[in-house]
Parts: C-alpha cells; structure tokens; sequence
C-alpha cells in the first residue's frame, strides 16, 4: 500500500502508522513527516466495504489529513552583533611620547634600596642580605660609571622609548667591559619605575649578553684550532731535529 506524503508530496509505501482518535497517522520513511487519515464526510460514488475502527457498522473512507508539523522549539535567536573594536590612529609624524621623568640623583639608588646591587632594604638591617654591603661603609664614589657612560646613559633617558638606542648603550658597554655598571643603571630605574618596560628589557638582556660571553669563554679553544697548534708544534720539532743532525754529521766527517 502506497500514499502520497503531504510533507514532501512523494508516493511512498506505508511502513510506521499509529492508531489515534479512530484515525490512522502514517509516518514517511522519506522525510519522516506524519500523515493523519481522518473519516471523509460524503460517500464515495462507488463505496467499497472497509473494516471499521470500533466495529460501530459505519464504512469509513479514509482521507489523507497532514499532520501538524511537531513542535520544534523557539526560532533561534538571531545572530548576535559583533563587537567593534574601537582603533586608535596614529599618525607617522607624530611626536614619541616623552621618557617618564625621575627625580632623584640618575647614578644613586633611590631611598629603601641598598647603594651597591640596589635590592630592597631589610628594616633594621646594617648590610645588605644580597650583595653583603656593610651599608656604613659605602663610598660613593667608588660606584659612579665613567664619564662616556654617564654621557650615553644622559642621552638614553631623552630617547628612552627607541630600542635601538638602548642596544647601542648595550653593545658600547659589553666592548668597555661596563656590563655590571649597566645592569646597575637599568636596575636603578626599575627601583624607581618598577611598571617600566624598557628597563625590564635592558636589564634581562645585560645578563643575557654577559652569560652568553661567559659561556663562550669558558667553552676553551675550538678542536681546529687545537690541532693547527700541534701541527706547528711538531714541524718545529722535526726541523729542530734534521738542523741538529746535520750539525752532528759535520762534527764527526770533521774528526776523520
């Protein structure tokens, strides 16, 4: 037995059907649509005799009713709006924003940190617990950079927000050998401006460049350049020897 679905209007055959209110639902295998065949009105004009529902003697024709379609939830929300982002222009001109003013003397280490490695003071504490400094007998000027330094570090702070420079400082100093004075300076300015990246990143890379020196100097000299060295050393020896016996030949045709 075939019937004609009235969700998606194919000739299907009758598979799943269900018995509801002495009507008959017949579900489609193609689109799984429901399909309710309801009692029709009038007779049909050549009535055939069809089995009834409760066995009341009425003939029944049966008619295809769709189904209400099933109740599938709210309609989906519709879509959300998405953020905007407001974006700040900057405009290739204009000026670089000015380094953060700090008072207090550039080559000292603020109050409530320790004058040599500028660690943060214990109260009541006479030395540092970092360094070892008595602080009673620090002398001042035995921690002052050098002049070209003070120069360069000067020069820095009015073009703080340039990278480039800070690794002009940073290369000009690992060729002096002023790497510590460094590290001292950019701690200095983090004491002062703890928030401050720039000197974050110039203090990280200060030990950076000093243990990869370290690390490279204390790796000794390459395997090439040990065995040119031995070469050269047993040419000396071998010519030492043929000049030493030829000196000894001499002697002895001499003696006959």
């Amino acid at each position: 037995m075939k019937y004609q679905c009235e969700g998606c209007d194919r000739l299907v055959k009758v598979e799943t059907y269900v018995l509801e209110d002495h009507a008959l639902a017949v579900a489609c295998p193609a689109c799984g649509a429901w399909t309710r065949a309801a009692p029709s009105l009038s007779k049909p004009a050549s009535p055939r005799p069809t089995p009834t529902l409760e066995g009341d003697g009425v003939e029944d024709l049966a008619v295809a009713v769709p189904l209400t379609a099933p109740y599938a939830g709210p309609p989906p929300p519709p879509p959300s709006r998405p953020s905007v982002t407001a974006l700040r222009v900057v405009r290739p001109d204009a000026p670089a924003a000015a380094p953060l003013a700090l008072d207090g003397d550039l080559f000292q280490a603020p109050p409530g940190h320790c004058p040599k490695c500028v660690a943060p003071m214990r109260d009541d504490a006479g030395s540092c617990s970092a360094c070892g400094l008595v602080y009673a007998n620090f002398i001042p000027d035995e921690h002052q950079p050098s002049e070209g330094l003070a120069r360069e570090w000067r020069e820095l702070l009015e073009t703080w927000h340039d990278w480039d420079a800070h690794d002009r400082l940073l290369s000009q100093g690992m060729m002096r050998g002023e790497m510590a004075m460094v590290g001292r300076l950019y701690r200095m300015r983090l004491a002062r401006a703890p928030s401050d990246a720039q000197a974050l990143r110039g203090r990280d890379e200060v030990v950076r460049r000093v243990t990869m020196a370290t690390t490279l100097a204390s790796d000794g000299p390459s395997p090439a350049l040990g065995r040119k060295v031995k070469t050269v050393v047993m040419g000396v020896v071998l010519v030492v020897s043929l000049v030493m016996l030829l000196v000894l030949v001499q002697m002895m045709r001499g003696s006959f």
